[in-house]
């Protein structure tokens, strides 16, 4: 038997082509070389952000020669580039878009909000998902940061046939520092991931479910791009006492999906946040849209704490049931139990991530700490 075909031979050479490829670089603006935080960055089915410096790392298992790397971010052309010999690292620059929409038709925010509700079934995915995303929680004052936790997620989302209420997450990789010490962090830190991962379209709490979305006024206030989309913009707020949130919703001009909420919870008599804001973004994929990216920020009762908490689904199956390993890992598993404090870019190992920003970098790798 030659070495090419010996077992270890072929489990090598099986090794080594499943070895993730990643592509570096940094997105700027065109005009002014700004970097541009948070903008979109795809190859294949994968999905990343870019982080506050402009600078993105994307993983996948298969890159294909002429695989199209993909970029964009509100208000900007999208970027687009074939990959075949691929660099070290790329500088990106995104050019200022000029909005045209073909034929402006006048609408009110309600007949808007009418379609859009009418074709949630067409645009959005109802089967069960397994999700693995990038996770990251931090809390500071005005003065200083309290910790900082990472981690890559498994996820599994219900369907809304299930009787399951919440997505189970499974911790795959953590990491965390924590700078001083104070109670408040084990009441915040861990759990977080489960809430964010099931997005407002399907949630049985949302403003946006059946029986909450007459509690609102929808009112047309214009209209953006987001990438190649053309979207309409609709602000939302609460014309009862049944409703409890306001914002804006970006709605794509052929599709009538949701490709982005902004909205901020109104807090009644509540002990702890003093003020909330989320955000989440969807991404078509396999011809559906799918939740990507959710944030939280949070601003404790007297402006003592500032939470942020992300959440990036870099990808995203269907599945046909849970498995029953995972039902016991739900929103009160600590994601960060057995968290360790390495801040190495290499402790992720081909998972994606989405790289410390420079002031981060600085925190986590200094010697002394507050």
């Amino acid at each position: 038997m030659s070495f090419a075909s010996s077992p270890l031979f072929l489990l090598a050479l099986f090794l080594f082509n499943n070895d993730p490829t990643s592509i570096k670089g940094i997105i700027k603006d065109k005009e002014t070389n700004e970097p541009i935080p948070f903008a979109h960055v795809v190859v294949g089915d994968v999905i990343n952000i870019s982080n506050i410096d402009g600078e993105f790392v994307i993983s996948a298992k298969e890159i294909s020669d002429g695989e199209e790397l993909k970029i964009s971010y509100m208000g900007y052309e999208v970027y687009q580039e074939e990959l075949h010999n691929i660099k070290d690292f790329y500088t990106i620059y995104l050019e200022p878009s000029t909005i045209q929409l073909e034929e402006v038709v006048v609408m009110t925010g309600k007949s808007l909000m009418e379609t859009v509700f009418d074709r949630f079934h067409l645009n959005y995915e109802m089967d069960r998902l397994h999700m693995i995303g990038y996770y990251k929680e931090s809390m500071s004052d005005w003065n200083s940061m309290y910790y900082i936790a990472e981690g890559i997620m498994d996820i599994y989302v219900p369907s809304n046939v299930d009787k399951l209420n919440e997505a189970l997450v499974r911790p795959i990789r953590t990491r965390k520092k924590v700078f001083r010490q104070i109670d408040i962090i084990n009441e915040v830190l861990g759990g977080n991931a489960s809430d964010m991962a099931q997005s407002s379209i399907w949630r049985k709490s949302s403003f946006l479910h059946p029986k909450n979305r007459t509690n609102y006024d929808y009112q047309y206030s214009g209209y953006t791009n987001m990438g190649d989309h053309e979207v309409y913009i609709i602000d939302f707020e609460p014309i009862n006492k049944k409703g409890n949130t306001s914002g804006k919703i970006y709605v794509d001009y052929e599709s009538h999906a949701i490709l982005k909420i902004e909205y901020f919870p109104i807090l009644k008599d509540y002990a702890f946040w003093e003020s909330v804001s989320w955000t989440e973004e969807y991404e078509k994929r396999n011809g559906i849209y799918e939740l990507f990216s959710v944030s939280f920020d949070g601003t404790s009762t007297h402006n003592e704490f500032n939470y942020h908490a992300l959440l990036v689904v870099n990808e995203c199956f269907v599945i046909d049931e849970i498995p029953n390993e995972y039902r016991l890992l739900n929103s009160q598993y600590s994601f960060f139990e057995e968290a360790v404090e390495d801040f190495s870019d290499a402790f992720w190992n081909g998972y994606n991530f989405i790289k410390l920003d420079v002031e981060s970098a600085q925190l986590v790798h200094a010697t002394s700490k507050f």
